[in-house]
């Protein structure tokens, strides 16, 4: 609401404009009059108006002498000054001393009303800026993080056009033309296997920023993606060992931590990105055969998973030696499991991702040694070990095996002829990415719950003030950054975008139903300045909320 204060020495015009306009009905407060300009001085100082209206012409002071005064005290103060004198001097002295309008006596009816309202809008819209700044730039990150992921997804899935990912590139203010192109993954885990907390988000987002040609992603549960770009491959290595080095002393601050960095191999046009991102992507797959706190680099996967030490498969119970000939009567409950290829296959059942499926089954019956799949025996035990392994995952989430098993065949019926190693790494990996789909599905089904719990939680609450997008996430337990990539993901609406759209549908419902001014509407549906939910209010509507009753009541008025 913003405040006026009236200055006319004709009674008779000071008692008619106070009269001739509903100042409540038009969310103004009228706090003060007087006759002249020395008058109204030390009562302005007092009230503080956010508009003068004053007349030119009065004893003792007068309207330029005031608005002077006025000027320099009270800068941000609109002065409308009313005359009865046309003449260009006073109109010059006028617009030399910053006045907002200079009205002529007498006023035609709505004339002065409507410079009033004029004033009025452009007050509450400056007063509103700070906030809506805020608000826009909030709204303006949202909307870039989620044209950053699909930026992320057009290079390394290569399915747009070159020229469609340079357009991206170029709104983002992405500079992704290069000769040589490198990709970075990583992953970090607090403890419990918990998400990176947001200021470790925060610090290891800021450090790809600090070095030339490297572009950060947050890639939320699935860890982090870094593409870099540069002139020549020594540049590539030389910056991309340099944001190892910065990345990893970042996150070894907290011992509590555990990571893990797979390096890409360099290419050299943009539609082979995809490629370094799936040598990246399958040298991260190496943490569930060496372990975490590790960088591995393409070139060195392979070398990696074969040099493994302390890697040695458990032998066979002798009650479950038998002849090859017989390995497929073999009685799987008996035998006796591999410890670390279990291990490593039950961690990646938890925290693996549906891409990675073949680059870990790859890496693990390396580690395991070509002489010990050499073994039908022992293929066959180690095959039906893993697959076992992946039934309990898949009972423990109250899924069925038959539903993999019509897919990929039961695996009692592939182990009765004589398999080769690859055709259980073939068999094995078509049911662990089904078990990986199934494991997904239920976490999009967690989420679509937790999103219920969120949006009721933003129904209930929209109309308080301190309501924000890191209490909601809070409340439903998830990371401010993770919440809001899938609030977006699977609403198709930012998390401000859906906030401002129940404060509105509740405003509009007030203004429709009720005789509250403005300002108590913008208190109850949770805005504590109400110059800023106006210019809220006109941004989405189109109109002030004083225009959108107004408008309603002639509506109704016509039917």
């Amino acid at each position: 609401m913003v405040k006026l204060f009236l200055v006319e020495d004709e009674i008779v015009m000071r008692d008619g404009i106070k009269r001739q306009i509903n100042w409540e009905k038009e969310d103004i407060e009228f706090v003060g009059e007087a006759s002249d300009g020395e008058l109204a001085w030390p009562m302005i100082l007092e009230t503080k108006p956010d508009i003068l209206l004053t007349d030119i012409k009065m004893p003792f002071m007068d309207g330029l002498e005031l608005s002077a005064l006025v000027r320099k005290e009270l800068p941000d103060t609109a002065i409308i000054i009313l005359s009865g004198y046309d003449e260009f001097v006073y109109a010059q002295q006028a617009v030399s001393l910053g006045v907002t309008d200079y009205l002529l006596k007498p006023l035609p009816p709505g004339k002065l009303l409507e410079c009033i309202r004029r004033v009025q809008e452009k007050i509450e819209q400056e007063r509103a800026q700070p906030e809506n700044n805020a608000w826009s730039e909030e709204l303006a990150r949202e909307q870039k993080d989620a044209e950053k992921n699909l930026l992320f997804r057009a290079l390394v899935t290569n399915d747009r056009s070159l020229k469609e990912i340079l357009a991206m590139a170029d709104h983002l203010g992405i500079h992704i033309s290069a000769r040589y192109y490198s990709v970075i993954l990583m992953t970090v885990r607090g403890k419990e296997n918990a998400m990176p907390s947001e200021q470790l988000r925060t610090e290891l987002a800021a450090i790809p920023e600090q070095i030339p040609g490297w572009i950060f992603f947050d890639r939320n549960e699935n860890g982090f993606a870094m593409i870099g770009t540069a002139n020549s491959e020594e540049e590539v290595s030389d910056t991309q060992k340099e944001l190892i080095r910065r990345l990893k002393e970042c996150v070894e601050k907290d011992a509590e931590h555990t990571w893990f960095i797979g390096a890409g191999r360099t290419v050299g046009r943009i539609s082979d990105i995809g490629k370094a991102y799936n040598s990246a992507n399958k040298a991260l797959s190496s943490r569930f055969i060496t372990g975490m706190n590790r960088v591995v680099t393409a070139d060195e996967t392979d070398s990696v998973k074969k040099d493994l030490s302390g890697l040695q498969v458990s032998p066979l119970p002798t009650e479950a030696r038998a002849s090859e000939k017989d390995a497929a009567a073999l009685d799987i409950d008996q035998a006796v499991t591999n410890d670390n290829s279990r291990k490593m296959l039950e961690e990646y059942l938890r925290t693996g991702t549906l891409e990675e499926a073949e680059p870990f089954l790859e890496g693990l019956f390396q580690s395991i040694g070509e002489d010990n799949l050499n073994s039908y025996l022992l293929l066959t035990y180690l095959s039906m070990d893993m697959y076992f392994t992946m039934v309990r995952f898949l009972k423990d989430m109250g899924r069925q095996v038959n539903e993999i098993d019509k897919k990929c065949g039961d695996i009692n019926s592939l182990l009765k002829g004589r398999i080769t190693a690859e055709q259980a790494r073939s068999y094995l990996t078509s049911y662990l990415k089904e078990v990986i789909a199934l494991r997904d599905h239920n976490t999009e089904k967690r989420y679509g719950k937790i999103l219920r719990q969120a949006v009721s939680y933003i129904d209930t609450h929209f109309d308080q003030e301190d309501i924000s997008l890191n209490r909601v996430a809070q409340t439903v337990g998830m990371s401010p950054n993770h919440f809001s990539s899938i609030f977006s993901q699977e609403l198709g609406t930012t998390f401000i975008e859906y906030l401002i759209g129940k404060r509105m549908e509740r405003a509009k419902e007030l203004l429709r139903t009720t005789q509250l001014r403005s300002s108590e509407v913008a208190y109850r549906v949770g805005y504590r300045d109400p110059h800023y939910f106006s210019s809220t209010f006109k941004k989405i509507q189109g109109m002030t909320p004083r225009e959108y009753r107004v408008s309603y009541k002639e509506q109704e008025s016509q039917v």
